[in-house]
């Protein structure tokens, strides 16, 4: 079985060489790209012959999907989904998988911070006070009713 991962996914590519020994060593081929690309022409050659295609938020249209006429299953390194061409993995029969749920809470957490910052002017304080300022006008808000 071919197994190729079209994109980097942010870890060193040692990693991903001493993730893919298995795979070897289980019968399998194992092709990574350590480069991203948006052409469909080039998507559609690192995917030639493929049975599974791994990506991250790399886009993949329903173009890329029907060229590749060997894929079984697109796995994808990500939450979100909406960037591959599920119409034509759908009409093809070949599954898709992605990490839902992946850091819900962390992005909940980054959220709620994010917002009592705007509410409490931490970034204009804190610029103020590195410069020598004060935090006259800066005027803070609660989320207590807001949510």
């Amino acid at each position: 079985m071919k197994i190729s991962l079209l994109e980097p996914l942010g870890v060193p590519e040692s990693v991903i060489c001493g993730l893919s020994e298995d795979l070897k060593k289980a019968g399998h081929e194992f092709v990574y790209y350590n480069s991203k690309t948006t052409d469909k022409n080039e998507l559609a050659e690192r995917s030639k012959d493929s049975d599974i295609i791994m990506i991250a938020n790399n886009p993949y249209p329903d173009e890329v999907v029907e060229s590749a006429k060997k894929l079984k299953m697109l796995a994808v390194a990500f939450t979100g989904i909406d960037h591959v061409g599920l119409s034509a993995c759908k009409k093809n029969g070949i599954t898709v998988c992605n990490c839902a749920g992946y850091s819900n809470e962390s992005v909940a957490e980054l959220t709620v911070g994010l917002a009592i910052g705007v509410l409490r002017h931490i970034r204009q304080g804190d610029s103020a006070a590195r410069t020598g300022g004060t935090s006259a006008g800066l005027v803070g808000g609660e989320l207590r009713g807001r949510t």
